[in-house]
């Protein structure tokens, strides 16, 4: 990603995590519109396989989001013993892309579960993985932390640059 201040570059991550964040809350809204209005109805009536898909999908999500959540880490642990500041965020902003694509392609997968059975239990699912969604945003504290930022640039992170502008 081409930045040309630490502004912009918030600016862009904050953009793409948006998007990411509000697509899978608009197709969950529409299959919620449309079941509840009767325009469609669930496809799995089989309370066997609905019980199977609740139950096997939220274990799916978890082992995914696990998995991407340790590689992140381990890949931001490489990257903080970089040096430089504009080096580590933009290699930071590919790692941090995937993850939310990770919970978008998840919740996704819930809302699909939810427009297979019908079952409310997939709208908590989904609150869930939005809620898992927004402590992973990607804001200067987040950074910070992934990154093991300190000194001057935990600093020019945190004020997005303004703290050394004269």
């Amino acid at each position: 990603m081409i930045f040309s201040s630490l502004k912009e570059y918030f600016y862009k991550m904050y953009n793409k995590a948006m998007v990411l964040l509000l697509l899978p809350m608009v197709v969950f809204l529409a299959i919620y519109y449309l079941l509840l209005s009767g325009f469609v109805s669930p496809v799995i009536f089989d309370q066997l396989a609905v019980d199977v898909l609740r139950i096997s999908f939220p274990i799916l999500i978890l082992i995914t989001l696990t998995i991407v959540h340790l590689v992140s880490n381990k890949r931001y642990k490489i990257i903080s013993e970089k040096i430089g500041l504009g080096e580590k965020l933009e290699l930071y902003y590919p790692i941090n892309k995937q993850k939310m694509e990770a919970a978008t392609y998840v919740s996704l997968l819930m809302a699909l579960g939810f427009f297979l059975t019908g079952h409310a239990w997939f709208s908590i699912y989904f609150s869930v993985i939005l809620l898992w969604f927004l402590w992973q945003w990607p804001s200067p504290r987040r950074v910070c932390s992934d990154l093991k930022l300190k000194g001057d640039e935990r600093e020019m992170v945190m004020t997005k640059g303004e703290a050394f502008r004269n």
